[in-house]
């Protein structure tokens, strides 16, 4: 398969990029401006339910860059899961090919 290399590099590409993200946290942090006060909070959602966790304003930064790196990720496992359905058509391809009859 001439793709087969391509297709590992990619591969190993993402992986790389994926491992390098550090932190993960699934949610959105939002600002809430309480009078004078500023409170930051992260929601999600589990089971069809949003929770919500207080987030310290000295974190607020750390989490946002938390929440990017879990979008990010997502990102690089959708492209991973991608690239190993392309190996699966390529590899399908090649297997067809070896079955298919020699006309003489």
């Amino acid at each position: 398969m001439k793709t087969q290399p391509s297709l590992k590099a990619r591969r190993r590409k993402a992986t790389e990029r994926l491992s390098a993200l550090g932190n993960l946290l699934e949610g959105s942090l939002c600002r809430a401006d309480r009078g004078e006060a500023v409170r930051y909070q992260l929601t999600d959602k589990v089971a069809g339910r949003s929770r919500t966790l207080y987030v310290p304003a000295d974190m607020a930064g750390e989490v946002r860059q938390w929440t990017q790196n879990w979008k990010q990720a997502k990102r690089l496992l959708r492209e991973l899961s991608e690239l190993s359905r392309e190996e699966v058509r390529a590899g399908a391809r090649a297997d067809a090919l070896r079955k298919t009859p020699k006309v003489r």
